[in-house]
């Protein structure tokens, strides 16, 4: 998703106990990577094992993502005019990277539809391991939109998680969402 991984191997060249791993993903997907790879290292797995172990590992990431705006990527360019009259609508897209790259999901009409799409397509790829880091993200100065959505899917996590974890995303991927995305990011059973 940018030049980052290549700065990191350019940077690691040369250096025999540097290893970097490609996340494939961005913001609560190498949330959730980092996570997995600092419990491989308190569990006393050498840096190596653990790259290797983690190029297996962020083959099962989701990340999935509840945008409350086609505003700004209207903005951006990534959608036309046309598209742009599903604002008026209140049409929420959900959107999901896969294989390094973004991808539609579908759209909902309204928050609450979001939410249930949001559920649906975390069932539709398999479920959450539970066993492995779990991380929310949400975009904007408040986190009210993730608290709703929190207590509206609750039981998606509420019998495996006794909180559940979540970040606000950064300006580079919130600039593209808006304020008032959602993103779960987990790897799939």
């Amino acid at each position: 998703l940018s030049g980052t991984y290549q700065s990191a191997m350019i940077a690691a060249a040369g250096c025999s106990s540097v290893y970097v791993v490609d996340s494939e993903n961005a913001s609560v997907g190498c949330g959730i990577l980092v996570g997995l790879a600092l419990r491989y290292l308190r569990d006393g797995m050498t840096a190596s094992a653990i790259a290797e172990k983690l190029q297996e590992d962020k083959k099962k990431i989701v990340v999935i993502a509840l945008l409350d705006t086609l505003e700004y990527l209207k903005r951006g360019g990534r959608i036309s005019k046309a598209a742009f009259a599903g604002g008026l609508l209140n049409i929420k897209p959900v959107i999901s990277i896969a294989d390094g790259e973004i991808q539609l999901l579908g759209k909902a009409r309204g928050s609450k539809m979001g939410n249930n799409l949001l559920a649906q397509q975390i069932q539709k790829v398999g479920g959450i391991d539970f066993t492995k880091p779990v991380l929310l993200g949400y975009t904007g100065l408040s986190d009210v939109l993730l608290q709703k959505y929190i207590e509206d899917s609750s039981y998606l996590w509420s019998a495996s998680l006794d909180a559940v974890r979540y970040v606000s995303i950064g300006s580079v991927i919130g600039a593209h969402a808006g304020p008032g995305a959602i993103a779960v990011a987990f790897f799939r059973k």
